[in-house]
């Protein structure tokens, strides 16, 4: 189990006959693994109370956990006395517990005594005598006057204000009083006539509540010392972490490796274990097997009604798309991998959406030195690339578009540059939009009709030559005969060949017609369905509309760059001395803004425009994603994902 979880190679399915649906009674995996997220815990508490900060690479910044291979790990569970370590650290959390709490108890006691401090009378003088009732008294400074000019009417009271704490109108007055114990009746009248409070403080009999106050807070002190002392001591738990981290993680694969076991048959002598393995690591899977244990695999064939689980395999230069591909879930199966014929369409759609040069030289730039300089995992590889590849289609674009940093062009100083940037433009989006909403309409009834031809290849494929020819075929060419028809018919193209490409449209679509609807044996029905299927027509049209998304995105990018600008110019002529300076933090921050906001879009919507538009049309989607047994880590990155 452990050789194979080392291989990450297997996806291992259930057996029906798996003879062990409970975990093993005489494992200790979960006790242990509680323990040692009990040790994290506590060096994360050690590095919070003691602001002990670990040390940081900028080269980790997309990756920063440490490394190790399972070998590593479970060399680490051998040489770490978890027991051991665990005791020495709950002693220890123990006693920063007990202490914590009676910190709190402290804290509580010092802040109730706290605004009667300097009194110099001990607890056996507050607790007053047979002819004398003492009382502390608490009350807003609203009522200080009324409470005593009330108490001026009993004669054996006697008062005076202890602490005044007030601020403008709002305020509290600690009130000591005292009064015979024949006239407290009359004080408790008063006190329950307003909202005066009766403050109770527990005090030694022999201490006064001075010397009881200096007391806590020297205990409040001592307390502190201590538990600061304690956590010093637990400083050393935190040069541990890395190997306890090392520890949790290699228990974490043994759990791993025994639920995968229960999927398996276990017969005395012998375990089965099924699985799949992908066609291109077959050879050297069983290759090694069979060199680290001898007869141990051997082949089942697929049984008609099982699904295997799919893993998509592409060239080097596909693989960053696979990224997209992923966001939506993993084909059937028996579907094909959408992910080549959706790469130049989302660049292009991406690159559209927007529409600046300058974002997409520095995108680029940005990302080749995130994967020069960065520690990156495979899959944050892929991604880093696609951005890289969309930074060069934004680029194009942008240079097609005249898009530099919203810039206008026309408006620059005449030189070598200024004519070169111009002579890319073909475009100008902000002028005349309706020029790019034609290009961005073309892409769209490019890629829907290429989504055919993929669908077409699909049936193909699988011998479906009745299926491609009238459902894919028959509605490629009809609808490029609709579309040259509309355009001979209006003058733009082929003017000449209107009447015939009118008599094509009519056979084609009378074609689709009659054979839309052949998998009913009715004939009615045949024809009905035929016709009704014609309305995939207006799904075309509707499908080809939400490409305008990409004007909406391009013109957003183009009009905030330039506004970004006019502010910048206007803050730079308009402060003297450090005006400039301030715009091109307004530049830098601006753009960077503008760059961020518009990419996220551009990436979210040219993704959609694949999952929506094209997908659907030769794709169903939903299959099982091909996961091998290998590591899911927490704390510690397994070195393969770096490969």
């Amino acid at each position: 189990m452990t050789w194979l979880q080392e291989q990450e190679v297997l996806h291992v399915t259930e057996s029906k006959k798996a003879n062990n649906k409970s975990s093993n009674p005489k494992s200790t995996i979960d006790k242990e693994l509680a323990d040692v997220q009990f040790a994290l815990d506590f060096i994360n508490r050690i590095r919070n109370e003691l602001n002990i900060q670990p040390k940081k690479s900028w080269r980790n910044m997309f990756a920063g956990k440490p490394m190790a291979s399972l070998a590593r790990l479970e060399q680490t569970i051998t040489n770490l006395s978890i027991d051991t370590t665990n005791r020495k650290i709950r002693k220890i959390s123990d006693e920063l517990a007990r202490l914590k709490a009676k910190e709190q108890e402290l804290t509580d006691l010092i802040d109730h005594l706290h605004p009667w401090r300097d009194l110099h009378i001990t607890g056996a003088q507050l607790k007053g005598s047979d002819n004398i009732r003492y009382m502390l008294l608490k009350m807003s400074v609203q009522e200080d006057l009324f409470v005593k000019r009330a108490m001026t009417d009993i004669k054996t009271a006697v008062w005076q204000d202890v602490r005044r704490v007030v601020t403008k109108k709002r305020g509290k007055i600690y009130l000591e009083v005292a009064v015979h114990h024949t006239e407290t009746d009359k004080i408790e009248k008063i006190i329950t006539a307003t909202s005066a409070e009766v403050v109770n403080l527990s005090v030694p009999n022999k201490q006064t509540i001075a010397d009881y106050f200096a007391s806590l807070k020297e205990e409040d002190f001592q307390i502190k010392k201590t538990y600061k002392a304690l956590l010093e001591k637990g400083k050393k738990f935190v040069r541990m972490e890395r190997e306890v981290k090392f520890a949790y993680d290699g228990l974490l694969h043994r759990k791993e490796r025994e639920a995968i076991a229960l999927k398996g048959i276990n017969l005395p002598r012998a375990m089965i274990i099924t699985g799949w393995i992908p066609k291109h690591a077959y050879k050297e899977f069983t290759g090694l097997l069979e060199k680290e244990f001898p007869n141990a695999a051997i082949d089942i064939e697929k049984k008609p009604k099982e699904t295997p689980p799919v893993a998509l395999k592409n060239t080097k230069s596909m693989e960053p798309f696979e990224a997209v591909t992923n966001i939506y879930g993993k084909p059937k199966y028996s579907e094909l991998d959408p992910t080549p014929p959706l790469s130049i369409f989302f660049l292009i759609s991406f690159g559209l959406a927007l529409t600046d040069a300058g974002y997409g030289i520095i995108m680029m730039l940005m990302m080749w030195l995130v994967e020069k300089y960065f520690r990156l995992k495979k899959e944050m590889q892929k991604m880093i690339r696609l951005l890289f590849y969309a930074g060069a289609a934004t680029t194009v674009m942008g240079a097609l578009t005249g898009g530099w940093f919203g810039i206008t062009l026309e408006n620059l100083p005449e030189s070598t540059v200024k004519s070169v940037l111009l002579g890319f433009k073909v475009i100008d989006p902000v002028s005349n939009p309706m020029q790019l909403l034609v290009v961005a309409f073309a892409i769209g009834i490019v890629q829907l009709l290429f989504a055919w031809l993929v669908r077409a290849y699909d049936h193909a494929r699988k011998k479906e030559y009745t299926a491609m020819l009238f459902d894919d075929i028959a509605w490629f060419v009809m609808v490029i005969v609709l579309l040259l028809w509309a355009g001979s018919s209006q003058g733009i193209i082929l003017e000449e060949f209107t009447q015939p490409l009118k008599i094509g449209l009519l056979s084609i679509v009378a074609i689709v017609a009659l054979t839309g609807g052949r998998s009913h044996k009715n004939p009615l029905l045949k024809i009905g369905a035929g016709v009704l299927s014609l309305y995939g027509l207006v799904s075309f049209l509707s499908d080809t509309l939400s490409y305008s998304r990409l004007l909406a995105l391009g013109l957003a990018t183009g009009i905030i760059a330039l506004v970004v600008n006019m502010i910048a110019v206007m803050i730079g002529t308009s402060i003297p001395g450090v005006g400039w300076v301030i715009a091109v933090f307004v530049l830098l921050g601006g753009h960077i803004f503008n760059l961020g906001i518009n990419a996220l879009g551009a990436f979210i919507h040219s993704g959609r425009l694949q999952y929506v538009e094209f997908f659907p049309k030769f794709l169903e989607g939903g299959g099982l994603p091909y996961r091998p047994f290998g590591r899911v880590s927490k704390y510690v990155d397994n070195p393969k994902e770096f490969v």
